[in-house]
């Protein structure tokens, strides 16, 4: 029986020796495997983070050419404003003039034709506002 138990002993230490190489040998590879793992982020931050920085400049100038638009379009924004009410203005000053100036017109064909002793129709004179016999026109 000594000889069962040294035999089982034997199986035993030789069963935990194998557990602990299989063990050590399944550890290594997940040592490997961190490495590599850590080798491959360290690669990725350093291309990343340069990408982050040209990123952030990017974004820097996009705003700023932003701002810059945003100027511009206020600028165009208050340019058509100032048109518009110098448009009202010069309208309101030629049509007024046109007004004057056909009231004129009007005023100095009407005297010219009373001075001149135009007729309105060929060959009857122009009648006065007033009749000769001093009643005014609603009498009669």
């Amino acid at each position: 029986m000594d000889a069962f138990v040294d035999l089982m002993k034997g199986l035993l230490f030789g069963g935990l020796a194998i557990a602990f190489f299989v063990l050590a040998w399944m550890f290594l590879r997940l040592a490997r495997i961190f490495s590599a793992t850590e080798q491959t982020i360290k690669e990725v931050s350093e291309q990343v983070v340069p990408l982050l920085g040209k990123t952030h400049t990017t974004v820097d100038n996009i705003n700023s050419q932003l701002y810059q638009l945003d100027n511009a379009v206020g600028d165009v924004a208050d340019i058509t404003g100032e048109l518009d009410q110098t448009t009202t203005v010069i309208t309101r000053g030629v049509r007024g003039g046109v007004i004057n100036l056909s009231s004129a017109t009007a005023g100095l064909s009407k005297g010219l034709s009373a001075f001149f002793g135009a007729s309105s129709k060929e060959g009857e004179p122009v009648r006065d506002a007033a009749p000769e016999d001093g009643r005014s026109k609603g009498e009669a």
